[in-house]
């Protein structure tokens, strides 16, 4: 065998080997390809389950927000009621009440002076 022909062997097996890790890497890379998307369709999958829950989350949270909202607005037409009432009595009260003060004070003056007796020496009380 000449020398030529060895080197030419050599790169020949050389060449194959080469060849061979070739091949071997680009069907371990389609094998992860594949299972690259397999697990992308599961979580397209998971993600689309998780949207529609989330979408019936977010209804059921704007349900509950506009009960709160109308709740809140029912509290607050219920406190000017009551604001409103409070002042009423307020008003509609006072005279009556300032009067019955004024006609149990005379009154009990009255008491007093007729416990003790006519006024003498132009003394008051």
């Amino acid at each position: 065998m000449v020398a030529s022909e060895t080197v030419v062997v050599g790169v020949t097996v050389v060449a194959t080997v080469v060849l061979l890790a070739l091949v071997a890497a680009l069907a371990w890379m389609l094998r992860e390809a594949a299972a690259l998307r397999r697990a992308a369709g599961e979580m397209e999958a998971e993600v689309a389950a998780l949207r529609s829950e989330l979408e019936a989350v977010a209804a059921r949270a704007g349900e509950q927000l506009a009960r709160v909202d109308a709740l809140v607005g029912s509290a607050e037409s219920i406190s000017e009621v009551v604001g409103s009432a409070s002042r009423l009595a307020s008003t509609a009260m006072a005279a009556p009440v300032i009067k019955a003060v004024a006609l149990g004070s005379g009154a009990a003056r009255a008491g007093r002076r007729l416990r003790r007796g006519p006024a003498t020496g132009g003394a008051r009380s």
